[in-house]
């Protein structure tokens, strides 16, 4: 990942209270951090929130913004910008960035909230969306054992499958497998993923008519084909769900996460015979230090003087002839 700028994954679009104005897409800038162009804790980051107005009566001027959270280890720094003037259909982002500065204490992997609360001369309103933070790590696939499970017939409570992953960290990319669900009616079924903290995605609803069965069947945001746009049971392969499965990042990954399957209609049987997650935690690079450099090492220590061979304070002791007697010997100083 480069430092350029990011689209950031969003919750589920708000329309604002008196205007018909709605989150159009978000792009992230890391401005202060470790340079990984990730939004992660310690960082801090610009944002253009792009609204867009769905009024076809009027074009809505005098647009202001102000940008919040309610999450405490996010400091909005950078909170108001103009807007252009909201034409219908035409997505505006705010005319200044705003900036959102990260705690380093901060949980990696975290949705942080953000509402922009704008102001026009025809009225007011929120539009919500997320900024989430972290990447994705590595997959890792978990089956549920809580299986078979019958599906009772023409009743909304449904039945619930459960599977239990342990550990900590928070969701940074989801897929869903279907091994198998046995039912002679796919028109009659809404999936539903949910997560341990209670946020959940429609997988499929009330796809495939008259259709039997889901076989190897995997929801990924990534794949091809939506499943709303396909008819044809047992679903084999890869299909975008119904609802994206972007908008669970952030929740705990250790949990117990729930597959409910309803039956809108009476007259058809089924049971929840496999089921399983490819789930990946979100990862965080860590941010450069701010502790002085540690001092250079000491210089080595000057070599030892020259050694003579025999030591006499500093002098070596060598026999002097005289004239036909010898003499006691006495020091000369040593010559290297």
């Amino acid at each position: 990942m480069t430092a350029a700028a990011l689209m950031a994954l969003v919750a589920a679009p708000a329309a604002v209270a008196d205007l018909a104005v709605q989150h159009d897409s978000t792009v992230v800038t890391e401005t202060a951090g470790n340079g990984n162009g990730v939004p992660e804790p310690g960082d801090t980051v610009s944002i253009t929130e792009n609204v867009v107005s769905f009024d076809d009566t009027q074009t809505l001027t005098g647009v202001t913004g102000t940008l919040s959270t309610t999450n405490a280890g996010a400091n909005v720094t950078a909170a108001s910008s103009p807007y252009a003037d909201l034409m219908f259909g035409w997505p505006t982002g705010n005319t200044n960035p705003y900036s959102v500065q990260l705690a380093s204490t901060m949980e990696c992997g975290v949705s942080v909230p953000l509402a922009l609360s704008l102001q026009t001369a025809a009225g007011s309103g929120d539009v919500l969306f997320n900024l989430p933070t972290g990447k994705t790590g590595a997959f890792t696939a978990y089956d549920s054992s809580d299986v078979p499970r019958s599906i009772p017939d023409g009743d909304s409570l449904g039945v619930s499958s459960t599977l239990t992953i342990g550990g900590a960290g928070r969701v940074k990319g989801l897929k869903v497998r279907i091994g198998q669900i046995t039912h002679t009616y796919d028109g009659d079924l809404t999936i539903t993923l949910i997560a341990p903290d209670g946020r959940s995605v429609v997988l499929v609803n009330q796809r495939g008519g008259n259709g039997d069965n889901f076989v190897d069947t995997v929801f990924d945001d990534n794949a091809a084909s939506a499943i709303r746009s396909t008819t044809t049971a047992p679903f084999t392969g890869s299909y975008k769900p119904a609802e994206p499965l972007s908008s669970l990042d952030g929740s705990p990954l250790g949990g117990t996460w729930t597959l409910k399957v309803v039956d809108g209609s009476p007259g058809e049987f089924g049971t929840v015979d496999a089921w399983g997650l490819d789930a990946a935690p979100a990862v965080c690079d860590p941010q450069p230090s701010s502790d002085p450099p540690p001092p250079p090492p000491p210089p080595p220590p000057p070599p030892p003087p020259h050694d003579c061979g025999v030591h006499n304070g500093g002098a070596a002791t060598v026999p002097v002839k005289g004239k036909g007697n010898d003499k006691p010997p006495k020091d000369k100083p040593c010559k290297n």
